[in-house]
């Protein structure tokens, strides 16, 4: 019986190692395959040799690498566009109309100066005055003849007849007398002339204090005040020199901006109401009040000396 059990146990040790022999046998042989898919991909990746036809030495040969794409960029935005100033507005140039070519006259072919017995033609104007005529000496007083002044207005003043009046003047047509005509009056002194109404000043145009005058062109005053027979319209300049001007019964004067008001700056004007007599009333001036204006345009020699006189 130990003889079997000693038989049995070479037998279990026989097994043993043929079935170790058999396990590491198939170890090597795996192990063999992977070094020899190794070596077949370090042989693929590595470069061979070509030989060198100048020096005779092998070169190597780069096997083709992956080629990675460049990188592109992202597009730009693209820039907004950019506001553009506002345009420049010019006044506009005003185109000067064409003159009128005068035609020119024919002369009459024939001679049409043909007198006919008892046929006359248009008699000449009859003069204002009577010639040889001299006005009345005793009047001592004179009347200087105003806008929108009739003989008959003067004659109702100095408390005198119109034919009176047109026969101590000379006058033989008693509807034509002319501004500024200096007529003798009867009396020892000038008569008495009523007070203005001294209403409230209102100035229209421009407006007090305005920033929008024009440099070029002309500017319109135009107010509301006092009905006095004259007015005059003082100006005083940026630099402190004044401009003037004597109106008749009106309550409006457009003055030339070129000529008389260049400056740039700021103008400070006036309106002073004042008798036949260029006295100022009882009445206050109208003003102060001011616009404000860009230079002018440089005025002609002509310009500059109205401006400077």
């Amino acid at each position: 019986m130990f003889r079997t059990f000693k038989t049995a146990g070479k037998l279990t040790v026989i097994v043993g190692l043929v079935c170790s022999s058999m396990l590491l046998g198939a170890a090597l042989s795996r192990q063999e395959t992977l070094l020899v898919d190794a070596g077949a991909r370090a042989q693929a990746i590595t470069p061979t040799s070509a030989p060198n036809s100048a020096a005779g030495t092998p070169t190597s040969t780069s096997a083709p690498s992956e080629t990675i794409p460049p990188y592109t960029p992202l597009a730009t935005l693209t820039p907004s566009s950019t506001l553009k100033p506002p345009p420049t507005f010019e006044p506009p140039t005003q185109t000067p109309m064409p003159s009128l070519t005068p035609s020119i006259t024919p002369t009459p072919t024939t001679d049409i100066q043909i007198t006919i017995p008892g046929l006359h033609g248009a008699e000449s104007p009859t003069p204002s005055t009577t010639p040889g005529c001299k006005p009345r000496e005793e009047w001592k007083l004179t009347y200087t003849v105003q806008f929108d002044d009739t003989l008959s207005s003067i004659a109702d003043r100095y408390g005198t007849w119109v034919d009176e009046l047109a026969e101590g003047n000379c006058i033989t047509d008693k509807n034509l007398i002319v501004i500024g005509q200096v007529l003798k009056v009867p009396g020892e002194t000038q008569p008495y002339v009523p007070d203005v109404a001294c209403v409230a000043w209102q100035v229209l145009t421009p407006i007090n204090g305005a920033q929008t005058i024009p440099a070029d062109g002309s500017i319109t005053f135009n107010w509301i005040g006092p009905a006095a027979p004259i007015n005059l319209i003082r100006i005083w300049r940026p630099d402190g020199s004044k401009y003037e001007v004597v109106i008749e019964l009106r309550q409006n004067e457009s003055i030339n901006l070129n000529e008389n008001l260049t400056q740039g700056g700021t103008y400070t004007w006036y309106v002073y109401p004042l008798d036949r007599n260029f006295q100022q009333i009882s009445c206050l001036e109208g003003g102060p009040w001011t616009f404000t204006k860009p230079q002018s345009a440089a005025p002609t020699a002509t310009q500059a000396a109205v401006v400077n006189r």
